[in-house]
C-alpha cells in the first residue's frame, strides 16, 4: 500500500482531481483561497518521478489525460497554468530527469497545450485571462522553456 497521492490518483482513476486539487488531493494555501498546486508537484509527484523512467512515462501519460480533460474555463486554465509553472520549476531545479512532455513540437503534450490555449483565445474571457497567461508564460520562460510563449506567439494579437 502506498501513500503516496499521486500514486494514489493513478490508481483510482483520479488523475484530473488530483491535478485540480479536487477533494483528498486538495492543499489549502495560506496566502490564498485555493489549492497550492506546487506543493503536488514539487512533493508526492516529484518522489514518484523520480523512482523510475517508468513512473516518468506513467506521469507524462497522466499529464496527459489532465490536459485532454479540461474544460474551455478560467477556472481550468488556472489549474493548468499553475500546473505548467510548477513543472518547469521542478524541471528547472533538475527534477523530472525522464519527463520531456513539452521538449518537442511534434508531441502530444505540445499539440494539445495548443489545441486547449486556442480555445482559449477564442473564448469570450480572452481578455479577462491574457495578462495571467503572459504572467505564466514569463515565468515558464525565465525557467528556460519557452513552450507557451511559442504557442501563444502564433495566435494574432494575443500579447
Amino acid at each position: 500500500m502506498t501513500n503516496n497521492l499521486f500514486q494514489i490518483a493513478i490508481n483510482n482513476n483520479e488523475i484530473a482531481e488530483f491535478f485540480r486539487g479536487q477533494g483528498k488531493y486538495f492543499v489549502a494555501s495560506r496566502d490564498y483561497d485555493g489549492h497550492v498546486h506546487g506543493a503536488h508537484m514539487g512533493g508526492c509527484v516529484r518522489v514518484y518521478v523520480e523512482e523510475s523512467p517508468e513512473n516518468s512515462e506513467s506521469f507524462d501519460n497522466a499529464f496527459l489525460l489532465f490536459l485532454g480533460s479540461l474544460d474551455v474555463s478560467k477556472e481550468d486554465l488556472n489549474h493548468l497554468l499553475a500546473n505548467l509553472s510548477s513543472y518547469c520549476a521542478q524541471r528547472s531545479r533538475n527534477g523530472f530527469p525522464d519527463s520531456h512532455l513539452f521538449d518537442d513540437r511534434e508531441k502530444q503534450a505540445w499539440i494539445d497545450l495548443n489545441c486547449y490555449l486556442y480555445k482559449i483565445y477564442n473564448s469570450p474571457f480572452q481578455n479577462e485571462v491574457k495578462d495571467k497567461i503572459m504572467r505564466h508564460a514569463n515565468f515558464i520562460n525565465k525557467k528556460g522553456y519557452r513552450f507557451v510563449i511559442d504557442i501563444i506567439s502564433n495566435f494574432n494579437n494575443f500579447s
